[in-house]
C-alpha cells in the first residue's frame, strides 16, 4: 500500500477500536504487526466466547473473526454477536477458503471473508468499505 493512502486511511482509523478474535498467538502478532501503523486501537479475544463477552462490554467499529478456535468457534460467536449487534461489521479472517466456508460465514452474518495469509491492500480496502474514510 502506498504511504499516502496509508496515512489518509490512518487518519480516519485513529481512535477506532477493533476486535481481533484469533486463538493462535503467532497470528495475533502478525495481525498486530500489520496494523501497527493503522491508528486502530486493537483488542484481542482468544476465542469466540471471549469475543462475545468483549462485545457486550465495548462498542467496536469492526471485528476480525477467525473461524476455527477452541471453546467457541467464529460461527457460533458471530451468531451470538448478531443477536447483540446487527450492524457491526464482522470480517472472517481465516485459512478456510472453500465455497462452503464462504457461504457459511455469510449465512451466520459475517460481512466479508478474507483469507490468510493476509493481503494487506485487501484488508485495508475492506476496512475502508466498512469504516468511513471519506
Amino acid at each position: 500500500m502506498n504511504n499516502k493512502k496509508l496515512h489518509r486511511e490512518r487518519d480516519c482509523f485513529i481512535g477506532r477500536k477493533i476486535l481481533l478474535t484469533e486463538d493462535k498467538k503467532i497470528n495475533q502478532l502478525i495481525v498486530l504487526g500489520l496494523l501497527e501503523e493503522s491508528g486502530f486501537e486493537i483488542d484481542i479475544a482468544n476465542n469466540g466466547e471471549e469475543a462475545v463477552n468483549k462485545c457486550k462490554e465495548y462498542n467496536y467499529s469492526l471485528i476480525l473473526m477467525d473461524i476455527e478456535m477452541p471453546i467457541m468457534d467464529g460461527y457460533d460467536a458471530t451468531r451470538i454477536i448478531r443477536k447483540i449487534n446487527k450492524e457491526i461489521p464482522i470480517i472472517a479472517l481465516t485459512s478456510n477458503g472453500t465455497i462452503e466456508d464462504i457461504n457459511r460465514t455469510k449465512s451466520v452474518g459475517m460481512n466479508e471473508h478474507l483469507l490468510k495469509p493476509i493481503d494487506l491492500d485487501l484488508l485495508y480496502h475492506t476496512f475502508s468499505k466498512y469504516i468511513n474514510v471519506a
